[in-house]
């Protein structure tokens, strides 16, 4: 995976230089009305593509950390509900053990009323 990973990066890459090889003439690139410069296109590709690469890598990121969280809530959840299992399980054995006292009492009275 990580060599497909690579392969795509490279070709990206190799494919941006040769287009920025082949057009260097100069556009007047607008960043606000009154703000207007006059820049190379393959400078510009090469900044465009960067800001969008960065902006893709931020958005993973936030994703990445909100999966995070989320998987973190759930597993509180999860030792939440297990540890309410376990109380749960001690609970109905100290009430077999009860209900198996108050059998024995009642077999014993049975027998010595008889």
């Amino acid at each position: 995976m990580i060599i497909f990973d690579f392969l795509i990066i490279f070709l990206t890459c190799l494919a941006l230089a040769l287009f920025s090889l082949q057009n260097t003439q100069e556009i007047a690139l607008k960043i606000l009305p009154e703000l207007e410069i006059q820049v190379s296109l393959a400078v510009a590709l090469i900044v465009s593509m960067g800001l969008g690469a960065i902006l893709s890598g931020l958005y993973l990121t936030w994703i990445k950390v909100r999966n995070y969280f989320q998987f973190w809530g759930k597993t509180r959840q999860i030792k939440s509900r297990e540890k309410q299992i376990q109380q749960l399980k001690e609970d109905i054995e100290s009430r077999q053990a009860e209900l198996e006292l108050l059998r024995q009492e009642k077999t014993i009275s049975e027998s010595e009323a008889s």
